[in-house]
């Protein structure tokens, strides 16, 4: 599936609104913050339609998994081009055989839960909480929002002894010890190991991570840095996704895509955003002897001159400050 859509889900007292536009969206949240309550509304409209005292209004089925005799495989795989919202009742959410089904659906995916889906590639973007904003007042009706969990913002410097810890191992790892020093920069070896790794530096740190998977462990790495001195967090959707926007790459729709991914990011081929970046720079450059990309190893061509500086200055001020010479 393709797109944002917006879905409008109301009764006489409740109103939700809100958008989906990654296969992935969860929600956080303790109880009573109203997420039980929307999947009922949810599902009272599926029943009933708006005979129910529920109206829905959304350019795409929008589909609540109640299969309680344990067939979600086939259910889950019976549904198509719809948001299916799934609640963390249903243990095999957290599976690695769920993750594949997600790998291949044409759905989007709704996934209410307290706890970390560490099986699933999810964007810290697309992690929300639940909340009653102004806009109606008892006894009238009451306005449910979606904001964003990790709206997160440095406005910090880093100063004095740091390091870099980074989720790249390769080709970004090149980039980075090219622009910031080898010897301050220590690849974690994935995103899974990146609090583990903050954990263990005794200085401060700037960490960089692909945002665009890192959604379960964004709350460990904030409770460790937390207990830092100065910890610097940069998450763009990808190293891939910088070197794009950077301008060193010439392509005819590039600027449409960066600017509205999901109009072009196809949920069934693509798990994640990360994923599509990647996909769509080595295809981009592939022909390319001077530009070719991949992912094992950079050419030089990326991390040179004017065109590392074009990279840096797609990142916050506090990170290109940093930077050698």
């Amino acid at each position: 599936m393709f797109g944002k859509h917006h879905v409008v889900l109301e009764s006489k007292r409740l109103k939700y609104e809100f958008d989906i536009k990654r296969n992935i969206t969860v929600i956080l949240g303790e109880s009573a913050t109203g997420k039980t309550t929307m999947l009922e509304m949810l599902a009272e409209y599926r029943r009933h339609s708006e005979a129910g005292g529920v109206r829905l209004e959304a350019d795409v089925p929008c589909i609540v998994y109640a299969d309680y005799d344990y067939n979600w495989k086939n259910t889950i795989n019976a549904i198509t081009e719809s948001i299916v919202f799934i609640d963390e009742d249903y243990p095999f959410v957290f599976s690695d055989e769920f993750a594949s089904v997600v790998e291949k659906s044409s759905n989007y995916f709704v996934l209410i839960t307290r706890r970390p889906l560490y099986n699933i590639p999810y964007s810290i973007e697309e992690v929300y909480g639940i909340r009653t904003t102004g806009n109606y007042h008892f006894p009238e009706k009451v306005y449910n929002e979606f904001y964003k969990i990790y709206d997160h913002k440095n406005d910090d410097t880093v100063e004095g002894d740091y390091c870099f810890v980074l989720e790249d191992s390769k080709s970004g790892f090149e980039f980075y010890k090219n622009a910031f020093g080898d010897e301050i920069c220590r690849s974690s070896g994935g995103n899974a190991n990146i609090p583990n790794v903050l954990a263990q530096v005794d200085k401060n740190a700037v960490v960089i991570a692909d945002g665009a998977a890192f959604g379960a462990y964004m709350e460990d790495l904030l409770a460790i840095a937390s207990e830092k001195e100065n910890v610097l967090i940069y998450l763009p959707e990808s190293f891939e996704w910088l070197i794009l926007k950077s301008g060193i790459i010439r392509y005819k729709e590039l600027d449409l895509i960066l600017d509205s991914p999901e109009k072009y990011i196809d949920s069934q081929k693509y798990m994640s955003w990360e994923r599509y970046f990647t996909a769509l720079l080595t295809h981009i450059t592939e022909n390319d002897p001077v530009k070719s990309y991949s992912k094992v190893r950079l050419c030089p061509y990326y991390y040179s001159g004017k065109n590392k500086e074009a990279v840096l200055n797609v990142m916050p001020k506090e990170i290109r400050q940093l930077a050698v010479e």
